[in-house]
């Protein structure tokens, strides 16, 4: 589930998500992220959930790229700008589950996604990663998280995230641990410019 009430809607519009995502550091995190822990090689086949506006392919090297949005601003932005670097489709994971694009992967991202879901959903979008995966394929996600003795002004910041279904990185790793055998997790308190708990699962099939 997401809130977009109040000034949350705003980050509806493409460009306007992408300078809040520069403000609080958040695209910098991301690309962090995926130097560190999805390591792409050229030519690997890459599965974006939740692509947003596609900002991602900016950190990525020459690889065969399907990012999947429930967003059709996000994709129509994502395809006026990255269009040429990769294929990008209006749905989420039980609408294309059938489609062949999005099967024999290397890796699978997640974003900052399931924390919009609730925990039928997000085992959902689990399986659809390991299902769309090769054998040793990779599911890199990133979400908030909650940690015990956390501060009141970093509880409060998350608290009014879009995303309403935030979870403890062992809640997480519960969640991905039913499908996948081998489930790593990190967690950072200092990703961003704001107080903002977030953890790293990576999985491997």
């Amino acid at each position: 589930m997401q809130s977009n009430s109040g000034l949350l809607r705003w980050l509806k519009v493409p460009s306007l998500y992408n300078l809040f995502q520069d403000v609080i550091g958040a695209n910098a995190f991301r690309r962090k992220i995926i130097r560190n822990h999805a390591r792409a090689r050229p030519g690997d086949k890459v599965i974006d959930i939740g692509c947003g506006p596609g900002q991602i392919l900016q950190s990525l090297p020459d690889v065969e790229y399907f990012g999947l949005d429930t967003d059709p601003g996000y994709i129509a932005f994502a395809k006026r700008t990255y269009g040429g670097k990769g294929t990008f489709v209006v749905g989420n994971t039980r609408s294309v589950q059938g489609d062949s694009r999005f099967k024999d992967a290397d890796i699978v991202i997640a974003i900052t996604v399931l924390h919009h879901l609730d925990d039928q959903d997000a085992m959902h979008c689990i399986r659809f990663a390991y299902d769309a995966l090769k054998v040793s394929g990779r599911f890199i996600c990133l979400d908030p998280c909650w940690i015990p003795n956390q501060g009141v002004f970093s509880k409060y910041i998350m608290s009014h995230d879009r995303g309403r279904n935030i979870r403890t990185e062992y809640q997480y790793r519960q969640l991905a641990g039913k499908i996948f055998p081998n489930v790593l997790a990190w967690v950072d308190t200092k990703a961003m410019r704001i107080p903002y708990v977030t953890v790293v699962l990576e999985c491997t099939k």
